[in-house]
């Protein structure tokens, strides 16, 4: 099954050992994330050193231990779908719009626990918890 990772799901990875670690490092699922989720990941480094209590060196190494299980999408991608992405989740959280226009333009889920994201009904979200239950991890 083709998934593209809401933010959380990878903050969530790298925070700690977990089943959504689990399940990114299983390659179970076919994963997708916009290209510039990494460079967010970076600007927050700080805060996930402390939540992590991993070292630099070891939290660097997750990271690229996660990309290798992620495919990057370019914006590109999944720019035709970003206006409807938008007007989706105007009222929602737009800064979403990104993730659901890949899963839009991938014709596929999102892997969120955010819970507004089920407010929309244009791409079915599969929460960490579904997933390992699917998944038996």
């Amino acid at each position: 099954m083709k998934l593209v990772l809401d933010s959380n799901i990878i903050f969530s990875a790298l925070i700690k050992k977990s089943t959504t670690r689990d399940i990114i490092l299983s390659d179970i699922f076919d994963l997708y994330a916009p290209e510039y989720i990494f460079s967010e990941i970076t600007k927050h480094k700080k805060l996930l050193l402390r939540k992590s209590k991993l070292s630099e060196g070891e939290l660097d190494a997750l990271l690229l231990l996660l990309q290798k299980h992620i495919h990057l999408a370019p914006k590109d991608k999944y720019n035709k779908k970003m206006a409807l992405a938008e007007d989706i989740l105007r009222d929602i959280d737009i800064t979403d719009s990104p993730f659901l226009a890949l899963a839009l333009a991938l014709d596929c889920s999102v892997w969120s626990n955010d819970g507004h994201f089920k407010q929309q009904d244009k791409a079915k979200i599969y929460t960490t918890k579904y997933l390992a239950k699917m998944s038996k991890i």
